[in-house]
C-alpha cells in the first residue's frame, strides 16, 4: 500500500509539472547551475565536481610536423659547412691552393733486343765481383755449372771465343745458357717473356760497360743496333694494327 501510494504521489507531481510549463525547465536549469557539471552530460571519469571539461588540443598542421628527412638534410648541410670552415682555417688567414696539371702518361718506348755483331762481351765468363757468381746462377743446375766452369779460360774469356774475329767457334752448337732467349732468361733468372727484351738489353749494356768501358765504341754500336731494331719492330706493330682495323 505504501509503495502504491508513493507511486501515485510521484505520478501526481509529474502531472503537475506537465500542467505548469515553466516548472520543469526551471528545475533542470537549477540542477545544472547547482551541480556545476557541464551542460554536455555526465562527468568524465576522474573529473571533479565543478571542473571544466578539458578541451581537446588541436592537431598540428602538416607543415608543423617535424620532418626527419629535412632534419637529416640540415645536419648534412651543417657537416659540410663545418668541413669547409676547417679547410679554410680561421678568419683572416689566407690559404694558397696549388693547381697541378696532370700530365698524360707517356706510352713506354718499344724496345727490341738484337745481338750486335763484333761485340763478344757476353763471352767474358769471369765477370768479376759485381756480377753473380756461377755457383749462384747455376745453384739448381749442377750439370750446367760444371760445363760453365770448364769453358773459362785462364784470362777469364770463353775457350771457344775467337778474340781476333770476335766470333764464337761453336755458335750453332753453343750451350743452353749461352743463348739470349726468353726461355733461358725465364729458367735461370725468372724473367717473364713480356720483360725479356728490356732485361736482355740491360744485361748486354752492363756486360759491355764492364768489358769495354762506359764510353766505348762497342757500347755506342750496341745502342745504335737496339734503336734500329726497336724502330723496325714498332713499325711492324703499327702495320699489324692497321690490318686488324
Amino acid at each position: 500500500m505504501l509503495l502504491l501510494r508513493a507511486a501515485r504521489t510521484a505520478a501526481t507531481v509529474a502531472a503537475g509539472a506537465r500542467r505548469k510549463p515553466g516548472l520543469l525547465p526551471v528545475a533542470v536549469a537549477g540542477l545544472s547551475s547547482s551541480s556545476g557539471a557541464p551542460s554536455g552530460g555526465r562527468r568524465r571519469k576522474g573529473q571533479r565536481r565543478g571542473e571544466a571539461k578539458p578541451q581537446p588540443q588541436p592537431l598540428p598542421a602538416q607543415s608543423e610536423v617535424p620532418s626527419k628527412k629535412k632534419s637529416n638534410a640540415r645536419s648534412a648541410k651543417d657537416r659540410k659547412a663545418r668541413l669547409v670552415e676547417e679547410a679554410q682555417g680561421p678568419p683572416g688567414q689566407e690559404i694558397e691552393f696549388e693547381l697541378v696539371k696532370l700530365q698524360p702518361e707517356k706510352p713506354k718506348r718499344v724496345v727490341k733486343w738484337r745481338c750486335a755483331t763484333g761485340c763478344g762481351a757476353c763471352c767474358k765468363l769471369d765477370k768479376g765481383p759485381e756480377f753473380p757468381t756461377p755457383d749462384e746462377i747455376f745453384s739448381d743446375f749442377p750439370e750446367h755449372l760444371e760445363l760453365y766452369k770448364s769453358m773459362i779460360g785462364p784470362d777469364g774469356w770463353c775457350n771457344n771465343y775467337d778474340k781476333t774475329n770476335r766470333t764464337c767457334n761453336i755458335y750453332e752448337d753453343r750451350p743452353f745458357f749461352c743463348r739470349v732467349e726468353p726461355k733461358v732468361f725465364d729458367e735461370f733468372f725468372g724473367v717473364p717473356r713480356s720483360k725479356f727484351d728490356r732485361e736482355a738489353c740491360s744485361a748486354c749494356v752492363d756486360n759491355i760497360k764492364m768489358v769495354y768501358g762506359q764510353d766505348s765504341a762497342e757500347l755506342g754500336n750496341f745502342k745504335r743496333v737496339i734503336k734500329e731494331e726497336s724502330k723496325k719492330h714498332e713499325e711492324s706493330m703499327k702495320e699489324v694494327q692497321l690490318l686488324d682495323t
